[in-house]
């Protein structure tokens, strides 16, 4: 059985391993903005996308232990060949099984006509940055209109790369055509060099504290097990003013990746982050971190600081708690 990065039982919860502030390379230059974020373990990188006015990345060095990190930051890396537009890069995946140089990001369309919402194919480069290979907007459905499509400043916010070069994206919240309680999803597909988009008919159940309604959505989703059509865990957050913040994780069964319509995915189980000991901020992207001594499986997290004195970059490093019995029941 594959191990599924959940607790066991799920009610277990989870262990905040360590929260930090991030680094800062220099003293004179603001960084943040952090919305993205991809992790190559073996070689101890970390790299953080920032949806700053020209977007680029930041490379961390993971010195150090798993539970004691030592992280130092690296130079930041503009994105080459985003132009002058502004591209608002909101998430960084690595290709499952593929290159180490090959990554893909979702892009916002703060200028539907210029620059749309899209998915693009990146290149690692030798100076650890990134730059654009190419580039597939999203579906007309998709693109912020007039009463249709992806509201402003909200999203595509998730990103899931699945094996067979297949994409999951979904927005921050519900489509200006759809039901506030439903968040529908988007299947992407490499054909050569065409990207296929097929709208899938299971959409994700929106479920907001009534106090944060107003600015509730989802920031990731990330697949809690490997193999083709796996179970997600999504990563919510929601704001109340002046300075309130909501941040929950949740896990979803697998989701059918096909056209036919079924009712909202429910969540199998939630889970307050602010329970675990988690600072409560806006916390905007998730991927699956390195294994600790004990062989369990972790979840590092970034938030993303808005730019704003009253908030910080930071990273995070939860555990599920799993009890032995549970572990040995995985490996059977």
């Amino acid at each position: 059985m594959i191990p599924l990065l959940a607790p066991c039982p799920l009610e277990a919860g989870w262990e905040l391993i360590w929260q930090q502030s991030l680094p800062n390379p220099a003293a004179d230059q603001r960084l943040g903005g952090f919305s993205g974020m991809a992790l190559d373990w073996p070689r101890r990188r970390l790299w953080l996308l920032s949806d700053a006015k020209r977007t680029h990345s930041l490379e961390l060095r993971w010195d150090g232990t798993v539970r004691q990190p030592l992280l130092s930051a690296q130079a930041p890396q503009p994105l080459q060949g985003q132009g002058r537009q502004k591209l608002d890069g909101e998430a960084l995946v690595r290709t499952p099984g593929g290159s180490p140089q090959r990554f893909w990001m979702a892009s916002e369309a703060r200028n539907p006509q210029k620059r749309p919402a899209s998915l693009l194919e990146l290149k690692l480069l030798s100076s650890g940055g990134f730059a654009i290979q190419q580039q597939w907007p999203l579906p007309v459905e998709w693109q912020p209109q007039q009463g249709q499509g992806m509201r402003r400043n909200k999203g595509p916010e998730a990103l899931v790369a699945l094996p067979g070069l297949r994409f999951v994206l979904a927005a921050e919240a519900p489509l200006q055509q759809d039901s506030s309680r439903q968040l529908r999803l988007l299947l992407a597909k490499q054909q050569g060099q065409q990207m296929q988009f097929t709208p899938l008919g299971t959409p994700l159940l929106v479920s907001a504290p009534l106090e944060a309604q107003p600015h509730w959505g989802l920031t990731a989703l990330l697949p809690a097990q490997a193999g083709e059509q796996p179970p997600l865990l999504a990563l919510w957050r929601g704001y109340a003013e002046p300075n309130k913040w909501w941040n929950r994780l949740s896990l979803l069964p697998a989701v059918p990746l096909d056209q036919k319509p079924e009712r909202a995915v429910a969540p199998v189980m939630r889970w307050d982050l602010r329970d675990v000991g988690l600072e409560p901020d806006n916390w905007e992207a998730l991927t699956a971190g390195p294994q600790l001594e004990d062989g369990r499986p972790t979840l590092l997290l970034t938030s993303d600081d808005n730019f704003s004195p009253f908030q910080q970059n930071r990273l995070a490093l939860l555990a599920p708690l799993q009890p032995e019995a549970c572990a040995s029941a995985d490996s059977r």
